[in-house]
């Protein structure tokens, strides 16, 4: 998935929005020869919610003078991707695959049947963050961290069985880059 400076604005159309989510979840799926399916329904439910959310934090916050940062944005994609699953189901590409899958990747498939849903919605916000995070032009740039399949496995039951808000996905996302 290509991200630049663009990106977040880009979002606020449908169709790109639409087109580069799905490229972001068969990248991460693709590895596990698995490949989503989608619904636009979801799809369009989540990015109705999502800049309806911006729009609203937007005129009520106070202290903003540049508008909602990256961090907050990104926040908020992936709570409504996560409350809205446009993923629906994963194909299973390996039966077609000559040589199957390599060693260790039937635990990700397993973890990816478990919590698709909520490793891309969070894998897309985390990436969007890092490109913000890596081009500041402060002279702060941070390197993204790897995060762990430990603290991944911890944020995707979190996002799938309890209540995490946007504000607390923010939290997450702000806390993942700071020194």
């Amino acid at each position: 998935m290509q991200i630049d400076a663009n990106t977040l604005p880009s979002l606020m159309d449908f169709d790109k929005f639409k087109d580069l989510f799905e490229r972001h979840a068969k990248s991460v799926t693709r590895p596990m020869l698995l490949k989503p399916i989608f619904s636009l329904a979801r799809e369009r439910d989540a990015h109705y919610a999502w800049r309806e959310d911006l729009t609203r934090v937007e005129a009520r916050e106070r202290k903003l003078t540049e508008g909602l940062d990256h961090f907050k944005q990104s926040a908020h994609l992936a709570y409504w991707l996560r409350r809205q699953a446009p993923i629906v189901e994963y194909e299973d590409w390996a039966k077609y695959e000559e040589g199957g899958l390599a060693l260790g990747e039937e635990e990700t498939r397993e973890f990816i049947a478990k919590y698709g849903t909520e490793l891309v919605a969070f894998d897309f916000g985390f990436k969007i963050c890092a490109y913000y995070e890596e081009e500041r032009s402060d002279g702060k740039k941070k390197q993204p961290p790897k995060l762990s399949m430990s603290y991944l496995e911890d944020v995707c039951y979190m996002l799938k069985f309890k209540h995490v808000s946007p504000h607390s996905l923010y939290l997450i996302y702000r806390s993942i880059f700071s020194p």
